[in-house]
């Protein structure tokens, strides 16, 4: 391992964290958990239209999605958490003098 850490196999940032015997970061760790997570819960059915909704990341948060109508379907707490995570994006971006929005 170098001194800074090995690059993550996901996104290339400098690591000295391990997954699976191999170096992952934090971030992709933290979004391989979701990947799992979201493969054990069980697809239901659209209420729009019946049709299975799939699972999606976004911004930390498993949504169940239906790819016939577009519809996002949330479950109890969903919202707060991306509002949460969205509201924590933009303080980095204005702590580091980035813009977050074009």
């Amino acid at each position: 391992m170098s001194l800074f850490g090995e690059k993550c196999v996901r996104c290339g940032a400098r690591t000295k964290s391990v997954y699976d015997a191999k170096p992952t970061c934090p971030a992709c760790l933290a979004h391989i958990e979701l990947k799992l997570a979201s493969a054990k819960e069980t697809s239901l059915p659209c209420p729009a239209d019946g049709n299975l909704l799939g699972k999606e990341i976004v911004h930390g948060v498993i949504i169940d999605r239906c790819s016939t109508c577009h519809g996002v379907w949330l479950d109890a707490g969903e919202m707060e958490r991306m509002n949460e995570d969205v509201a924590a994006e933009v303080w980095k971006a204005a702590a580091f003098g980035a813009r977050p929005f074009g």
